[in-house]
C-alpha cells in the first residue's frame, strides 16, 4: 500500500499549507507571493513523503550474565531462533480465491486518474480549435466570438466579445496581456495535473480557486491603476453575466466579483508583513519532521568498549572465524531419559505426513507448554495438535475417533508435558483439508536481542570503487547495498567471496531505498557460514559483541533506573484505535515485548497507562512458553501477570532485564472469594482461603495485600509453609517482603 500511503501524506500536506494560507496570508494584498506559496506548497506537499532522512541517538551498552537456567522447551532445527516468527493464523477453506484489496484499489485509482486526464486533454484540443482565425495585436491573438466562452484568454489567445466598444475592449487587452505576461495559463496546467493526480482531496479544489483568484486580483490591481478602480468595477459589471464552462482559460468576471471590486477598493498591505511568510517555514520543518525523519537508535562507545576494541585489534584485523557462543547445558532435564526419547520422537517426525486417530480433548497441568488441544495418535505414538497453531476454529472440527492426515511442519515438546507437539502445515479430515498454514510474513531481515538486523542470501554482485567494495546481497526478496572501506576490515577478505554465495548478513542503521532495496549504513560482519562471524567490520563488532561471541544488550543512555518497554507489533488481522482514549484494540495479534513474544487472540494496548491486557494468550522467550486466559505486561515494570479462571490463579513473571526474568522466583496469588486490585494494578487485594506462593515458601491467610511494585505486603490469620523443611508457622498477622531473598515477619495477637 505504498503508493496509498504516499497519496495520503500528500493530502496531509496540502491540509496544512492552505490552513495556513486560509488563516494569515489570504488577508494580505501581497497577490504574487500568495500565488507563487500556493503553488510552493503544492510542490512541496509532493516532495516531503518522498524524502526520508535519519536521526541517530546515542544508546549505551550493558553487558548481560550469563542464565543459569536453560530453555524448557526443545527447538529442533538448525535455523537461528526467529525473534519475528509470525503466528499461524487460522484457516477456513474458501471455494472462492482471494480478494486483492490492495491491487484493486490501485487500479482504480489509475483508471479513474486516466479518465480525468483524457478529459483534460480532450478539453486542450476543444480549446486549440476555436484558436484559428486570429488577429494579432501586441502579442496578444484576438479571436472573435459572439457565443460560448468569450472575455477570456489562453496563453496569448484571447477570446473576445464582438459587443465590446473601444475603450472596454482595450481595458479587457489591458486585463489580459497581464495573465500572459505573468504566464498564468502555466499555473492552471499545473492546477489541472494536480486534480487530476489527487481528484480525491477536496482541498485541491481549493487551491485550484485560490490561485485562480490571486491570478484575478494580480491583473485587476494592474489594470485599475492605468483607468481608475471605479470605471474597472463598472466594467467588472457589465461584463459579469458571462458564463464559461472551460476550466483551463483565463475569464474575465469568472471569479467573484464582488471580492474582486471589494479587493480594488481595499488599502494596501504594508511591506512589513510580507515577514508572515516565514510562517511557513515551520510548517515545513513539521512536516519533514512527521513524515521524512526516522529516529535510529546507534549504540555509543564506552570506555570499557574502547579497551577491548584497541586489546582485541589485531584479532579483529585478522580474517578468523570467530564461532557463535554456545547455550551451555546445566538442567539435568536435558540428559534424562525422558528428554532424549521426546527429542528423538521430534526429529523422526520433522517433517513428515502422519495418518492417525483423533483422540480426547487435551488440557496441560503445567502454567508453561502447550496449554491445550487435541490429542492424536498415529503408528502407536501420541502427538499434541497445540490450539495455539491451529486455532479454536479448527480444534472445534476435531471430533474424537476422526481418521486425520497431519502434514508435520515442526516439531517440539517442553518440560512437563509427555507428548511431542507438532505445528502443522495442513490437516485433513478424511479428503476434507480443515486447516492450512498461512504462508510466512516475508521480512527482509530479522533482529537480535541486541537490535543488530541479520538475514540470509546470496551475493548477487561486487564491484569495487577506488579504495572500496559494493557488496550487493539479494536476500528475502530484498537488495542490500553496502559498501566496505580499508578502515572497516582488509578489502583482501572480501576476495573471499564471489557472486552467488550464500551468506549470513549483519547490520545496523539501513536506510531504504526503494521498494525493495536498502542502502546498508553499517555492516557488521559477513558470513558463509550461520555458525561463525566471518569478516567482521572492526569499527563496530565489538559495540555489539563480546569478545567471546556474546551479545550485549543495548539501553537507552539517558535511562539511569529504569526505562519503559516499547512493544513492537508484528502483526494483527483487526484494529480499532481510539485516539481520545489512547487505547488499541487488536485480533490475532503478535507483538515483541523485549526479548519476549506475545500472541494473543485480543490485545487492548493502553498507552496512557502504558499497560497491554491480552486475552487467551501466550509469552515465548527463547523457546519458554506461558500460555493463560489473560495477560496483562506492565511495560514500565517489563513485568507481567498471567491470570487463569479454571483455578482462579495469578502468577507474576519477571523484570525488564534479561537475566532477571529466568532467574527472579514467581510469585503466585489466588483467593476463593475475591481478588481485587487498585487502579494502577499495582495493589492486589486477596479475601477467602488467599494463597501466595513465593519460591519455597506458601503463605495461607484470610486476608493477603500485596503490593507487585514494592514487593511487599501484610496478610491476617496465616499460616506460612516451607516446601522443602515442612516447616509450618501461623499466627494472626504477617508482613513480608519478597526483594531480594525474602524476608517474612510473623506474630500472634493477644487475647
Amino acid at each position: 500500500m505504498e503508493w496509498l500511503t504516499y497519496l495520503l501524506k500528500v493530502s496531509a500536506c496540502t491540509v496544512f499549507f492552505f490552513a495556513v494560507y486560509l488563516l494569515v496570508l489570504k488577508k494580505l494584498t501581497f497577490f504574487k507571493f500568495n500565488r507563487f506559496y500556493l503553488l510552493g506548497s503544492l510542490v512541496c506537499s509532493l516532495i516531503i513523503p518522498a524524502l526520508q532522512f535519519e536521526i541517530k541517538r546515542e544508546i549505551m551498552v550493558t553487558e548481560t550474565t550469563e542464565w543459569s537456567e536453560k530453555p524448557q522447551l526443545e527447538k529442533l532445527s538448525d535455523e537461528p531462533f526467529n525473534m519475528m516468527q509470525p503466528l499461524a493464523f487460522e484457516y477456513e477453506p474458501k471455494q472462492a480465491t482471494e480478494i486483492d484489496w490492495n491491487m484493486i484499489g490501485f487500479y482504480a485509482y489509475l483508471s479513474i486518474t486516466a479518465m480525468l486526464l483524457l478529459v483534460c486533454v480532450w478539453r486542450l484540443f476543444a480549446l486549440l480549435k476555436y484558436a484559428q482565425g486570429f488577429k494579432q495585436i501586441d502579442g496578444l491573438k484576438l479571436i472573435s466570438k459572439t457565443e460560448g466562452f468569450t472575455n477570456c484568454s489562453f496563453f496569448n489567445y484571447v477570446f473576445i466579445d464582438d459587443q465590446l466598444n473601444e475603450s472596454e475592449l482595450q481595458v479587457l487587452l489591458r486585463h489580459e496581456r497581464v495573465h500572459v505576461q505573468q504566464f498564468h495559463s502555466i499555473d492552471k496546467m499545473l492546477l489541472m495535473l494536480f486534480k487530476v493526480l489527487f481528484w480525491f482531496n477536496p482541498v485541491i479544489y481549493l487551491f485550484d480557486n485560490a490561485v485562480e483568484q490571486n491570478h484575478e486580483y494580480e491583473a485587476d490591481e494592474i489594470t485599475s491603476s492605468g483607468c481608475g478602480s471605479e470605471t474597472y468595477a463598472n466594467l467588472l459589471l457589465k461584463l459579469a453575466v458571462a458564463k464559461s464552462d472551460m476550466p483551463l482559460i483565463h475569464n474575465f468576471v469568472k471569479s467573484p466579483i464582488k471580492d474582486r471590486i471589494k479587493m480594488l477598493f481595499n488599502s494596501k498591505s504594508k511591506n512589513m508583513k510580507k515577514l508572515t511568510y516565514l510562517l511557513a517555514l515551520p510548517v515545513v520543518f513539521g512536516l519533514v519532521w512527521l513524515f521524512a525523519v526516522e529516529v535510529v537508535y546507534a549504540q555509543s562507545v564506552s570506555e570499557k568498549d574502547v579497551s577491548s576494541q584497541d586489546s582485541s585489534k589485531n584479532k579483529v584485523s585478522k580474517y578468523h572465524e570467530l564461532p557463535l557462543p554456545n547455550v551451555k547445558q546445566t538442567d539435568p532435564y536435558f540428559t534424562s531419559k525422558e528428554y532424549l526419547e521426546l527429542k528423538e520422537i521430534s526429529e523422526f517426525e520433522l517433517g513428515k505426513t502422519l495418518t492417525g486417530i483423533a483422540k480426547e480433548d487435551y488440557k496441560s497441568k503445567s502454567k508453561i507448554g502447550i496449554h491445550e488441544g487435541k490429542l492424536f495418535e498415529s503408528q502407536g505414538k501420541t502427538y499434541i495438535l497445540p490450539k495455539i497453531y491451529i486455532g479454536q476454529q479448527t480444534l472445534n472440527l476435531l471430533k474424537t475417533a476422526d481418521e486425520l492426515k497431519v502434514v508435520v511442519a515442526s516439531t517440539g515438546f517442553t518440560k512437563g508435558e509427555n507428548f511431542v507437539y507438532i505445528k502443522p502445515k495442513q490437516i485433513f479430515s478424511g479428503d476434507k483439508l480443515i486447516y492450512q498454514m498461512q504462508d510466512p510474513v516475508v521480512y527482509p531481515f530479522l533482529y537480535e536481542g541486541n537490535s543488530v538486523r541479520f538475514n540470509d542470501g546470496l551475493i548477487s554482485s561486487i564491484t569495487s570503487s577506488g579504495n572500496k567494495k559494493i557488496v550487493n546481497v539479494f536476500a528475502n526478496g530484498y537488495n542490500f547495498k553496502l559498501v566496505v572501506d580499508k578502515s572497516q576490515t582488509e578489502l583482501a577478505y572480501i576476495n573471499d567471496f564471489k557472486k552467488g554465495d550464500d551468506v549470513r548478513l549483519r547490520f545496523v542503521h539501513e536506510v531504504k531505498t526503494g521498494a525493495k532495496s536498502y542502502l546498508v549504513n553499517d555492516w557488521i560482519s559477513i558470513s558463509k557460514n550461520v555458525r561463525t562471524f566471518g569478516v567482521q567490520n572492526k569499527k563496530l563488532f565489538y559495540k555489539f559483541y563480546k569478545e567471546d561471541g556474546h551479545q550485549k544488550v543495548a539501553t537507552l543512555k539517558t535511562d539511569t533506573s529504569k526505562k519503559a518497554l516499547v512493544p513492537k507489533v508484528i502483526s494483527f488481522t483487526k484494529l480499532n484505535v481510539d485516539k481520545k482514549n489512547q487505547i488499541s484494540k487488536m485480533e490475532d495479534a503478535v507483538i515483541n515485548i523485549g526479548n519476549n513474544v506475545l500472541r494473543a487472540e485480543q490485545v487492548e494496548m493502553r498507552s496512557n497507562e502504558n499497560l497491554i491486557i491480552a486475552s487467551k494468550a501466550s509469552v515465548e522467550k527463547e523457546g519458554v512458553m506461558v500460555v493463560a486466559d489473560k495477560i496483562i505486561y506492565d511495560l514500565d515494570r517489563g513485568s507481567y501477570k498471567t491470570y487463569n479462571t479454571d483455578d482462579n490463579s495469578i502468577t507474576e513473571y519477571g523484570t525488564n532485564t534479561a537475566a532477571q526474568d529466568i532467574l527472579m522466583k514467581r510469585v503466585s496469588y489466588s483467593a476463593v472469594d475475591s481478588v481485587r486490585f487498585s487502579k494502577d494494578k499495582k495493589v492486589v487485594k486477596l479475601y477467602g482461603n488467599a494463597k501466595l506462593a513465593y519460591g519455597d515458601i506458601n503463605l495461607m491467610a484470610d486476608e493477603i495485600i500485596y503490593d507487585s511494585m514494592t514487593r511487599k505486603g501484610s496478610a491476617k490469620n496465616v499460616k506460612i509453609k516451607t516446601i522443602k523443611s515442612g516447616i509450618l508457622m501461623d499466627g494472626s498477622d504477617a508482613k513480608f517482603d519478597l526483594t531480594n531473598k525474602g524476608k517474612f515477619e510473623l506474630w500472634q495477637a493477644d487475647n
